[in-house]
């Protein structure tokens, strides 16, 4: 198998040097940042790659498939069944187009939410899984899950505070004396966004209003929380014209799109989790030149449960909100970790975490996803 020409230039330069000088006993390139600790009772297998960063030393690719070939099955859940969620996606369609096959990766997709993912990732049933935001893994961490998250596909929030374009709504703090429906619980996203913002929460009413965002025109709410990527298309193709609060104006910084895996699993098969984040990136640059047939493929595997409106739209917001906030020079998925630790302050400030503060590097670890890239180019086997 052919090196990718950006991984070759390297090598050939740092060929040169070692040859220039003269029997220097040192290694020509620096070693790479140490993987995540291996579980008690776990024992890391030798990576075939060079130690070496990416972009740095050639990949191997030959000794990689076969150790992703003898890591076995991986078994991955999704976070919302066959939506079209970034990431979500991106898994359906590695499969579909061979990029798990092709890096010698046994993927085993079962549709689910991230509620049920992220408790038999835990377990160890699922080795990967998806899940709507960072706050999801953060708060499984925090109740004794020995799982991490790998990969960001936006370092900003899907959820908004929706209101009739015509409201008076301007801002939180308009929200007092005012009524807001939120879906099942109130997010500590929002209840961020209302600290941040200045208002006084007990001065605004809170009821839970379910899932049909038309509620809004009817008068027992003045303002309703919403996925950016759902309900304001609905209302606009229904002709109610509206506005959106984000929780980003506010400081309050989330993420969507994340990818979280089993720390044992992790530390035994380093080199396949990064190569599912190498398969699920070619998938997205797919994606992005396939958004139709994209959507066609979900639309087959749902068989019959689909919505082509509502999955079209989810698309195209989440991929124009990911390219929108990628981090200059690096490539998609790619995360820091303040991105990690704004998520832990966020559920720590409203209350839903009240054990030890946790920090950033308990609920997330970057070494798969820095491998993935030279910079903001993906490295893939040609």
């Amino acid at each position: 198998m052919k090196w990718s020409k950006k991984i070759a230039l390297p090598i050939v330069l740092c060929m040169m040097m070692v040859m220039a000088a003269c029997g220097n006993n040192e290694s020509a390139g620096p070693a790479s940042p140490p993987g995540p600790a291996a579980s008690a009772g776990a024992s890391a297998a030798p990576s075939p790659e060079a130690s070496a960063p990416a972009g740095e030393a050639a990949i191997d690719w030959d000794a990689r498939i076969a150790a992703n070939k003898a890591a076995g099955e991986i078994n991955f859940m999704t976070s919302f069944n066959y939506s079209a969620s970034v990431a979500n996606v991106n898994a359906w369609v590695a499969e579909e187009q061979g990029f798990f096959k092709e890096l010698g990766l046994d993927v085993k997709i079962q549709p689910g939410l991230d509620a049920d993912g992220m408790k038999l990732l835990a377990a160890g049933r699922l080795q990967i899984a998806h899940a709507g935001s960072g706050s999801v893994v953060v708060q499984a961490v925090a109740n004794g899950a020995d799982i991490k998250g790998v990969s960001v596909m936006a370092p900003v929030g899907l959820g908004a505070i929706m209101v009739p374009e015509d409201s008076d709504i301007q801002d939180v703090k308009d929200l007092e004396g005012k009524t807001i429906g939120y879906k099942g619980a109130m997010s500590a996203n929002f209840l961020a966004m209302f600290q941040q913002g200045g208002a006084d929460i007990s001065k605004i009413k809170q009821v839970s209003v379910g899932f049909d965002p038309t509620i809004l025109n009817t008068g027992d709410v003045d303002a309703i929380t919403v996925f950016k990527s759902n309900e304001p298309a609905t209302m606009e193709r229904q002709g109610f014209k509206v506005r959106l609060l984000n929780p980003e104006d506010y400081g309050v910084k989330s993420s969507f799109g994340v990818m979280a895996a089993n720390s044992g699993f992790a530390a035994k098969n380093p080199g396949a989790v990064e190569d599912f984040l190498r398969a699920i990136m070619k998938a997205h640059e797919w994606i992005l030149a396939n958004p139709e047939a994209t959507i066609q493929l979900l639309e087959k595997k749902a068989e019959g449960n689909f919505s082509l409106e509502v999955e079209t739209n989810r698309l195209k917001v989440e991929t124009g909100l990911a390219a929108a906030s990628k981090y200059e020079g690096h490539g998609i998925g790619w995360f820091t970790p303040e991105q990690w630790q704004s998520e832990i302050d966020i559920l720590t400030s409203t209350g839903v975490l009240t054990q030890t503060a946790l920090t950033a590097d308990q609920v997330s670890d970057s070494s798969y996803i820095s491998k993935v890239y030279d910079g903001d180019q993906l490295i893939w086997p040609e």
